[in-house]
């Protein structure tokens, strides 16, 4: 089954944008900012990143993004 299609509208992550957002601006005057995100798995983490880093790099920021491997087989 091809992946879940997710809808061109953000619903329900107006606070987590303005709190991204906020950092972006901070950063653009030169106070250097990291976010990291975090939670379960499926509460849109993925989607909320993709609308911030559009929205970013439309402003021209630079946008990195990584990602961490949970290793579940070390005790």
């Amino acid at each position: 089954m091809p992946g879940t299609p997710s809808s061109p509208t953000l619903v329900g992550r107006t606070a987590e944008l303005a709190l991204l957002e906020a950092a972006l601006q901070r950063a653009s005057e030169g106070t250097p900012a990291i976010v990291l995100i975090g939670g379960d798995a499926g509460l849109g983490k993925s989607r909320l990143v993709a609308e911030f880093s559009a929205r970013a790099r439309a402003s021209g920021a630079r946008v990195l993004v990584g990602q961490g491997v949970v290793d579940r087989t070390f005790p």
